[in-house]
């Protein structure tokens, strides 16, 4: 009795989890939290098998739900879900499904067909390679060894990425243990350990699996809350400095223009004909008109100036006129200005890929790729277009065009978390793609933001 409340409580409690996760599942759309929703609902259906067995006596539907779904097809799901988290090789997630489906058809048809021995069954919990023959044991067998080979390469793919320096790797260091060890719980409590300790194990394997999934779904809403801060206080930042330099910039004119006034005060001086002299009845009177000066060219080298000849005064007709002094070129005591340097202009910078997709995953991929673009435009200045498109006449053909402020705009686009999310999860339905790198030469560009 006290075993059958307690894998009737555990039921409740693993089908719970799978719910959550189900739920997380359809938000984030991520294969493994699938994956090991499916785990937990199976560990759970494992429990409700032994808590009915318990309660009313095991017979042969009830030991073939535990067997199957406990011991065949929770672990292959623990396994997969660690295989599509922690392996990037599109290859090798794709080979871990396909031999995880095909090997798990085989064993549940045999599993369900093949009789039970009489007397096997009874009121205590039964261990399949006790209950069933030969055939069924060694598929049972040949599954765990597929599920340890699996998780063991996981774990290795997550140690050797860590060990290059992976920034996603470390946190995906313990969702991937954990999920190896919740593998190998099961394992072990549904094929050896006895009546209470099973229970128990299968109850354990559960709640290690959505401590996994659950890990990872505050790993990545933990990313994107970072990243937000990061960006907000980056822009905050942009904007006080703009606010600073416009600030210093109109500082700077108005002491230039009257630095400029004041030297242009200094340097005016008024001609001699407009000159005014105490007479001697102390009246201020005008000074009679001189001659122009010539002007004295400037000197700027290091040779002397030659000694200019004596002028003679030329009498003038008329009014007295003003002549300023200007610059006079000399010879050859000037060099030549530099020429000019050309500024340097930095364009806007595009790119384009071409995406082929897997037959089937064409509205997984557009969730995708539109909830990366909203997160783009929203979080990126810098971008001025960037949209997808689906080619006419081929419906497995997507082309995703983006266009950017300056090539330093499209490196910060790139080093987003969301960006990397975004690769990593699309490879699932891409079966290849040819990216186009882009420099605009020509053309106007519209005010889109």
């Amino acid at each position: 009795m006290v075993e059958g409340m307690l894998a009737l409580v555990a039921t409740l409690a693993a089908l719970v989890g799978a719910g959550l996760l189900v739920q997380n599942a359809l938000k984030d759309s991520r294969i493994h939290l699938w994956v090991w929703a499916a785990a937990t609902g199976l560990l759970g259906l494992a429990l409700a098998a032994v808590a009915i067995g318990r309660f009313a006596g095991f017979n042969g539907l009830t030991f073939r739900t535990m067997a199957i779904t406990g011991a065949l097809l929770a672990p292959v799901c623990i396994a997969v879900g660690a295989v599509e988290l922690c392996v990037k090789a599109l290859q090798a997630r794709f080979a871990a499904r396909l031999i995880a489906i095909s090997y798990s058809l085989v064993a549940v048809v045999v599993l369900v067909f093949d009789p039970l021995p009489n007397g096997a069954l009874g009121d205590a919990v039964p261990d399949p390679g006790d209950a069933y023959g030969l055939l069924p044991d060694g598929l049972l067998t040949g599954a765990m060894v597929l599920v340890i080979v699996a998780l063991a390469a996981a774990a290795v793919t997550t140690v050797v990425r860590s060990q290059k320096r992976d920034k996603e790797s470390y946190e995906l260091m313990v969702p991937s243990a954990v999920a190896v060890g919740a593998g190998l719980v099961d394992l072990v409590a549904v094929g050896y350990l006895p009546g209470l300790l099973k229970i128990t194990g299968l109850a354990t394997a559960a709640g290690l699996v959505w401590f996994a999934a659950w890990r990872t779904v505050d790993t990545a809403d933990g990313a994107d809350e970072d990243e937000e801060s990061r960006e907000n206080d980056r822009q905050g930042g942009a904007r006080e400095g703009r606010a600073s330099r416009d600030a210093r910039g109109s500082r700077n004119e108005r002491r230039d223009i009257q630095e400029k006034e004041a030297e242009d005060e200094m340097a005016y001086e008024p001609p001699r004909s407009h000159r005014a002299r105490p007479d001697t009845h102390g009246m201020m009177r005008p000074e009679p008109p001189q001659p122009p000066q010539p002007p004295q060219p400037r000197h700027t080298g290091s040779r002397p100036l030659p000694p200019l000849p004596p002028q003679q005064p030329v009498p003038q007709q008329g009014p007295p006129t003003t002549q300023l002094p200007g610059p006079v070129v000399g010879d050859d005591w000037f060099a030549p200005p530099p020429p000019p340097q050309p500024s340097r202009i930095m364009g806007p910078y595009g790119q384009m890929v071409v995406y082929t997709l897997l037959d089937g995953r064409e509205q997984a991929f557009d969730r995708q790729v539109n909830q990366l673009i909203g997160q783009a435009v929203q979080a990126e200045p810098g971008i001025l277009i960037f949209t997808c498109h689906e080619v006419e006449g081929a419906p497995t053909q997507r082309i995703s065009y983006q266009l950017f402020r300056d090539r330093e705009a499209f490196d910060e686009h790139q080093g987003r978390p969301y960006v990397h999310r975004f690769q990593a999860e699309s490879r699932t339905h891409v079966l290849a793609t040819n990216v186009i790198d882009l420099k605009l030469t020509g053309g106007s560009l519209p005010v889109l933001r």
